[in-house]
């Protein structure tokens, strides 16, 4: 047993130092002068002044979080919707719900984009709007994410039960849907906002098809400064992950706050 548990921490520490190994030398290379060697040559902080004093970095990285927003809201929205009316209504139209929202994972960015720009690209309707477009074809990319998250929170906190009790403690269907269906499922609904907001953010093909060089964001910044010096280059992925890592930290909390008053919720 005690064999056992040695094998099995020593597999996650070399999997947890294989795992961060990459981050640890771009974290590294940020503030080194030169690396020809097996050590850098010295340490910097000048191109991180670089990037800071960029006049593009921050704005894209704020047009980044805006576009990543919406999507995951209407995505959101009506995976619920129609997760729950199936599951307490239409039962057997759950599976075809599951397949239409699994179908992104077999479309390509780069057709799924194409196709969107040559068939609403100078539409006189608000679909023509490159920001429209960009908005929808992300709701389509990121719904395999927010729907599994979902699914397997409704099924685990068995939203039938849930609302039988509730009608019979007298509460209307739509006061038991959004005061106790959606406060049990926070945790779920959070986590797939997390899968969606990451997987909208490290984006660079379907938007630079669909927005091009109106819409810049962090990938399309790593693009255009491809011929700039590779800490600079190292500088931008590392504020992008830590981005990306304080938006992580600020879901777990909420989905742990959400748990703690799930479980006070039920107590009462």
């Amino acid at each position: 047993m005690g064999r056992s548990n040695a094998l099995s921490r020593f597999v996650l520490a070399a999997m947890g130092l294989f795992l961060l190994a990459p981050l640890v030398i771009i974290t590294i290379y940020s503030f080194v002068t030169g690396w020809a060697g097996l050590a850098p040559s010295g340490f910097t902080m000048e191109y991180c002044q670089q990037v800071f004093n960029d006049a593009r970095f921050w704005p894209s990285m704020v047009r980044a979080l805006i576009i990543t927003i919406a999507p995951v809201f209407i995505s959101g929205f009506f995976v619920i919707l129609a997760l729950y009316s199936s599951i307490l209504y239409f039962p057997k139209l759950e599976k075809y719900i599951q397949s239409i929202c699994m179908l992104p994972h077999t479309v390509n960015g780069v057709i799924l984009g194409i196709s969107t720009l040559t068939l609403y690209a100078g539409s006189a309707t608000p679909l023509g709007n490159r920001i429209v477009m960009l908005t929808f074809v992300y709701c389509v990319i990121i719904l395999p994410f927010v729907y599994q998250g979902i699914r397997n929170n409704l099924h685990a906190v068995n939203i039938r039960r849930l609302i039988e009790a509730a009608e019979i403690l007298g509460a209307g269907k739509l006061y038991a849907f959004l005061r106790i269906v959606v406060p049990n499922i926070l945790s779920g609904i959070l986590v797939a906002a997390l899968l969606g907001v990451s997987r909208i953010f490290t984006d660079y093909v379907v938007i630079k098809i669909i927005a091009g060089s109106r819409y810049i964001t962090p990938q399309q910044l790593l693009y255009n400064y491809r011929d700039k010096p590779g800490q600079f280059i190292s500088v931008i992925v590392l504020v992008t992950f830590i981005f990306i890592l304080l938006i992580a930290g600020i879901t777990y909390y909420l989905q742990n706050r959400g748990t703690r008053s799930s479980v006070q919720l039920r107590e009462e």
